[in-house]
């Protein structure tokens, strides 16, 4: 409970000064959450990053020009597993599919380590022995989840494959996050954007209002 407890400490300090800011707040599972208001016109995007690449993330954003709206997501789900020896290695389903349920954004955007758009993922399983193909032998890892909200919840890491038509724009494409497929099975259109140089590809993709 100590990391959790540890963790949401970090949280409410950062909420804390965001909403100095911007309308922000935690959620049941500790993503921190802030809106940031555009020009009129243009619907709601979700951008989904880790809670580590705040700082990078609040500055790509930073003075950029768009219509509508951006929900900014920080979400710290990697970080905080409850089964010891089997660190999660990215985000987690369940607070990703919390939030397009009850935001119901236009658009998501799934920052990734990398560069540019990822548009498609083919599928994969982690298991003990590390990232698999879906028909790979091991067994997917099932774990319980503590948030540092102190909410538990399981997480079987075995994702679907994904794939989406790429927009009319001119930045370099790279394999999507493997999380893309909770956004397309919620009819949400989905894209992986590139940690490197992501304020051009937020640019860009916002610029498709």
């Amino acid at each position: 409970m100590g990391m959790a407890s540890d963790l949401l400490e970090r949280l409410s300090e950062d909420l804390e000064v965001l909403s100095l800011h911007t309308r922000a707040y935690l959620d049941e599972f500790g993503t921190l959450l802030c809106y940031l208001e555009g020009g009129r016109g243009g619907g709601t995007t979700l951008l989904h990053a880790p809670y580590t690449e705040a700082l990078p993330v609040l500055q790509a954003l930073n003075g950029l020009a768009f219509r509508g709206r951006v929900l900014l997501a920080l979400d710290p789900s990697p970080l905080s597993p409850t089964l010891e020896g089997l660190p999660l290695t990215g985000p987690t389903r369940a607070p990703l599919e919390h939030l397009l349920r009850r935001h119901r954004p236009d658009r998501l955007l799934l920052a990734f380590p990398g560069e540019g758009l990822g548009l498609a993922y083919p599928g994969g399983k982690e298991t003990e022995a590390g990232w698999e193909p879906l028909e790979g032998a091991g067994a997917p890892l099932s774990l319980e989840v503590e948030a540092p909200t102190g909410l538990v919840y399981r997480e079987v890491r075995a994702y679907a494959p994904w794939r989406t038509p790429p927009p009319p724009l001119d930045l370099p494409l790279a394999q999507g996050p493997y999380l893309g497929s909770v956004g397309l099975a919620l009819g949400v259109p989905t894209y992986g954007v590139g940690l490197v140089n992501l304020r051009a590809s937020l640019e860009a993709l916002l610029s498709l209002g």
